[in-house]
């Protein structure tokens, strides 16, 4: 057991993860530090961060989504996609435009400009994702997919959305 573990290791280049670290809490933190590392790699020549590109695609998607909307199906809490939004506009990537049902409301739309440039980081998005899961066969990749959306679908009452964003300090 420990050979193999050794010849897996080798065999992908993995680092070893101690026994104690093999547990739900420290394995889902560095779970999402790898991902995000790899996601990083492809967004970061493009200036945006992965909220900002989440937001792109969601809007192409489901164009003509509300803010509260948008955030609720993205699990951001809603001063963070209001400030997210701000600046998707500000960049000239999305529109507000106002709702044909509500003329008080705003809906928010994906322009040329910025579907053009979700589309350029697709590829690199999915290129992205498949190094991400490349250590499991072909075979277990759609399992572990939808053994992960269970987890997350089974808790998602239990969510808390923006505890991940660093807050500025008060002076």
């Amino acid at each position: 057991m420990a050979e193999d573990k050794k010849s897996r290791a080798a065999v992908t280049g993995a680092k070893e993860i101690p026994a104690r670290h093999r547990k739900i809490g420290p394995l889902s933190r560095r779970f999402f530090q790898v991902y995000l590392g790899l996601i990083l790699e492809v967004l970061e020549p493009f200036e945006l961060d992965p909220s900002f590109y989440s937001v792109l695609v969601e809007l192409s998607d489901q164009p003509g989504i509300d803010q509260r909307r948008l955030g609720e199906a993205l699990g951001i809490d809603r001063t963070t996609t209001g400030e997210i939004v701000d600046e998707l506009e500000r960049r000239g990537l999305i529109d507000r435009r106002v709702d044909p049902d509500d003329r008080r409301a705003r809906v928010l739309c994906l322009n040329k400009k910025g579907d053009a440039l979700r589309l350029k980081i697709r590829p690199h998005m999915q290129a992205a994702q498949e190094r991400f899961v490349a250590p499991l066969a072909a075979g277990e990749r759609a399992l572990f997919l939808d053994l992960l959306y269970r987890v997350v679908a089974g808790n998602l009452d239990r969510e808390v959305t923006g505890g991940f964003r660093r807050r500025k300090r008060k002076s």
